[in-house]
């Protein structure tokens, strides 16, 4: 059985129990990182030499990075339906993923932590975090989800950061396609209960 070393708290985490529930693939959970620590002892860094979760063992195989995780399960365990199979439809999810992990997640999480420590630059940091929502909300007025009609991984890779837009205690435009989207999202119950209900 696939072991996910993680935790629900963790957004990165929290993206591979969403597509596992949403393809209804049992694994062993096994809590790591954060309050559970052992992300540093020899065990996990053998498997991992990032000491980051989430890292998946699947027989042989050891995976980690978030996104690395996602596309190997949906490959692996056939689920076009997320990942196509072909090589232009994988562009398509790809690079929305791609987008995500540089344009969308690393600026809201830096505004966030400078935010809790209340330090300098939030104006400009603010600015650029709903710079890159508006370039989404734009993107969502043309296609129901990121990378077309159909729901894929690239809005799995996407929701914890999409989550967390709606929670910041900002002042924000209405961006009204990415209301809507982010509805869709909540409709579906594995992103309810990893995302809307694990991650803040």
């Amino acid at each position: 059985m696939m072991k996910v070393y993680g935790r629900s708290d963790s957004s990165n985490s929290a993206k591979v129990y969403w597509l596992l529930d949403e393809i209804g693939m049992e694994y062993e959970r096994i809590d790591c990182g954060g309050r559970f620590g052992g992300n540093d002892e020899p065990a996990y860094l053998a498997m991992n030499p990032h000491g980051k979760v989430p890292t998946v063992v699947d027989g042989d195989l050891v995976v980690w990075e978030s996104n690395a995780v996602l596309r190997y399960i949906a490959s692996q365990y056939r689920a076009v339906e997320l990942w196509p199979d072909t090589p232009s439809g994988r562009a398509t999810v790809d690079k929305w993923m791609d987008w995500s992990a540089t344009a969308l997640a690393p600026p809201l999480t830096r505004l966030r932590k400078t935010m809790k420590a209340d330090g300098d630059g939030i104006d400009a940091m603010t600015a650029t975090v709903i710079g890159a929502f508006t370039q989404l909300d734009a993107k969502l007025g043309l296609t129901q989800h990121m990378a077309g009609n159909a729901f894929t991984i690239a809005d799995i890779a996407a929701g914890p950061a999409v989550h967390r837009w709606f929670l910041l205690p900002v002042d924000k435009p209405d961006l009204t396609n990415l209301n809507a989207y982010y509805e869709r999202l909540r409709a579906r119950p594995a992103f309810a209960s990893r995302i809307v209900g694990a991650v803040s």
